[in-house]
């Protein structure tokens, strides 16, 4: 076999084993862990999980609807993006251990965490970690003075995350800028929805997230297969899983959930420049360009593509929001990216159950610490001293065909 078609199929192999697609099942068995192992990146992590895992739990938390292509692509297109640094700056205020060049201001400038990284909502902690669920999670959060924005199908009560993020505030962490941000769907029985609302509040929760693509879940082929239900000791703790979610919802409805909150309301699920521009018409204070991790629309646009777009959309009127964008975010690279397009932070979901699946509260912290670290090295090699250097030094260089649309 000639030195070329050897590369070649070197180069297949490694494709197709990265690839969603192309995993059987039987490589979603649990393994025998590999302790040896360093956990260098949240590529490491994720590979204990799913040694950890059952199969069940893992492939709800990483599959998509239909083919899982927009699952795929969230990730690809941040490969897609190169970076063009610039030399010769200096950028020694990022060597020091109590250094704050990567501290970012957020929910227009009310609150300021140490780098632009925000915990995404996603459901049931306890299928990754029984004993602590999101309680491990919170506490990982406040440790690591970052925001928490806590699924509504959460499975640990509302009331019980807010009560351990409260006791370690005050005992543990007093100096923590850590936030709870509350995610909530709208139901049909809207009371019950107001209800939610008002008990998040009460609990001390700082804002409210409404996920606005779901008028009905999408098509998860993976969770169907393995007749996924929920298990004892890891189901919604807030809410009867017969709810349905209400596809009546609209935009007028915002002025409905203003008017039961005083909590800044924030809109995720963003993907069209068109509903940007709503959204800032509407009052909200923040959007989160969003496709649901790939499980809601497949073909969907990837979150990083469609970001430019958003921000174009929005970028000439007279009352600014944050943009947020989630969705295929796996290393400190990406997050640069991302903020180097136009975004105020990024949030993740994934890497937070891989490190909560290896070592609970600790495994979340030192994911958290792995993105920070490696965020911290890309705006040195960019030659970044501060965070508002990322979008200044016009170091994005997207792929040869224009992904935006001409709307």
């Amino acid at each position: 076999m000639s030195h070329h078609r050897r590369e070649n199929r070197i180069y297949l192999v490694k494709t197709f084993s990265f690839n969603p697609i192309f995993t059987s099942k039987t490589q979603h068995m649990p393994m025998q862990a590999k302790s040896s192992r360093a956990l260098l990146n949240v590529d490491d992590y994720h590979q204990q999980a799913k040694e950890k895992l059952t199969q069940i739990a893992y492939d709800y938390y990483r599959t998509g609807s239909d083919d899982q292509l927009t699952l795929i692509d969230n990730q690809q297109a941040f490969r897609r993006i190169k970076l063009r640094p610039k030399v010769l700056i200096d950028v020694s205020s990022h060597s020091t251990i109590d250094s704050t060049s990567c501290q970012t201001q957020i929910l227009n400038s009310t609150i300021t965490i140490p780098f632009p990284c925000i915990i995404a909502p996603s459901a049931l902690h306890r299928l990754a970690n029984k004993e602590h669920g999101e309680l491990a999670t919170v506490r990982a959060a406040v440790a690591s003075s970052t925001i928490m924005c806590v699924s509504m199908r959460s499975s640990v009560g509302l009331e019980q995350i807010a009560e351990e993020y409260h006791r370690q505030m005050k005992s543990n962490y007093p100096q923590s800028t850590s936030q709870l941000w509350f995610q909530l769907y709208i139901f049909q029985n809207r009371l019950f929805s107001q209800r939610l609302v008002e008990r998040a509040e009460r609990s001390g929760y700082k804002a409210l997230v409404l996920t606005v693509d779901s008028p009905e879940i999408g098509n998860r082929e993976c969770d169907i297969h393995n007749n996924f239900a929920l298990t004892e000791g890891a189901q919604s703790a807030n809410y009867n899983r017969q709810l349905k979610h209400d596809p009546s919802l609209s935009w007028k409805d915002l002025d409905w959930i203003r008017s039961i909150t005083s909590l800044p309301i924030i809109l995720k699920g963003i993907i069209h420049p068109d509903d940007a521009r709503q959204a800032l018409r509407h009052g909200v204070q923040g959007i989160i360009v969003s496709n649901h991790g790939g499980r809601q629309l497949d073909t969907c646009q990837s979150t990083i593509d469609a970001l430019p777009d958003i921000i174009d959309a929005i970028r000439n009127e007279k009352h600014q929001i944050d943009v947020y964008v989630d969705g295929g975010i796996r290393r400190g690279t990406d997050i640069l990216k991302a903020m180097a397009l136009g975004a105020k932070a990024v949030l993740i979901g994934r890497p937070i159950l891989w490190g909560l699946a290896v070592n609970g509260e600790q495994g979340v912290k030192d994911v958290l610490e792995i993105l920070k670290k490696e965020f911290r090295l890309a705006m040195m090699l960019c030659g970044c001293q501060t965070i508002n250097d990322i979008r200044k030094n016009n170091l994005i260089i997207m792929d040869n065909y224009d992904h935006r649309s001409k709307l």
